[in-house]
């Protein structure tokens, strides 16, 4: 039995995300989160509407910066806003950032907390795999509450929007598979196919998880292998709070063992914006931001004996 395939050299990865001037203080706190982490990982951004000076600042991180055309042809793209293009870009990231055996997408919402993580990507997606988190944990709000009638969650509806009722029926109780972090290597035949099953999707109808939901066919219907990582490698606060380590001054799971949350995904306009009040590993609770600039201060404050 042969081991996973070893994590690229930080030549061979680049990270890529997305933003418009509205996102830029998110793509700042994601950028921010990597060179932390990674001086050397190269980075790549598709420029959806940036200002000269946020253009200027990505520059001194050594960002790339691309401004993406439309990579599909589709009834009325004339009338999508120019963010439409982080959806409909992402089957097409070696085509704009070419040279590169790796490539690791983080929407800009996101930030990294744990290096692990990204290695565990890279690990999990070799050269013929899609390395993904599912929407889908242990401490997940959603799967404790009461289901949607006949079933009709926002997976399901997404179905029936993109590939019409029965696909609905057949596909919408699988977990979602979440593209906001992903990776692929650049032989993999996934690209293309994203590409092509997006292309059908945008033909048909035009919505936020368009490509999202085409990259969930390419899994479930289509079987292009995957490899669904834990849900600490994307996790979305929306569905549930972390909880925080004092001792080493990291955000981790609520739960038993408390792995480290290594991508933080501020889905949802609350997690962007919100203060929330989370549980302490060593008793009592802390109320803090989870966006990555603002909660600087917690984390460093937890290490030093001072404060």
């Amino acid at each position: 039995m042969t081991g996973p395939d070893p994590a690229p050299h930080p030549s061979e990865l680049i990270i890529v995300s997305a933003a418009d001037s509205g996102y830029f203080p998110l793509l700042r706190d994601m950028v921010l989160s990597v060179r932390t982490l990674r001086r050397d990982v190269p980075l790549g951004v598709l420029d959806l509407g940036l200002a000269g000076e946020e253009r200027a600042w990505l520059g001194e991180q050594r960002a790339t910066i691309v401004k993406p055309g439309w990579d599909v042809d589709f009834p009325g793209r004339e009338r999508m806003p120019e963010t439409f293009k982080a959806q409909v870009a992402r089957p097409f990231l070696p085509r704009h950032f070419p040279g590169y055996a790796m490539y690791l997408w983080v929407d800009a919402d996101a930030w990294l907390q744990d290096w692990r993580a990204v290695e565990l990507y890279c690990a999990a997606a070799g050269r013929d795999r899609l390395a993904i988190a599912l929407e889908l944990d242990r401490a997940y709000k959603r799967h404790y509450k009461r289901p949607k009638l006949f079933g009709w969650d926002l997976a399901w509806k997404n179905y029936r929007r993109a590939f019409g009722w029965r696909v609905a029926d057949r596909l919408g109780r699988n977990p979602t598979a979440n593209c906001g972090v992903f990776a692929l290597h650049r032989d993999a035949s996934h690209w293309a196919a994203w590409a092509r099953i997006l292309g059908q999707v945008l033909r048909r109808t035009r919505f936020f998880f368009a490509e999202q939901i085409a990259l969930n066919y390419l899994i479930f219907a289509e079987h292009l292998p995957a490899n669904f990582l834990p849900a600490y490698c994307n996790w979305a606060i929306g569905d549930a709070l972390p909880a925080f380590d004092a001792a080493r001054g990291l955000f981790v799971e609520p739960y038993a063992p408390h792995e480290t949350i290594g991508v933080m995904h501020l889905a949802g306009r609350d997690a962007k914006t919100g203060r929330f009040r989370l549980n302490r590993l060593d008793g009592g609770t802390v109320e803090t931001s989870l966006r990555y600039g603002d909660s600087r201060a917690l984390c460093r404050g937890s290490l030093d004996p001072a404060a």
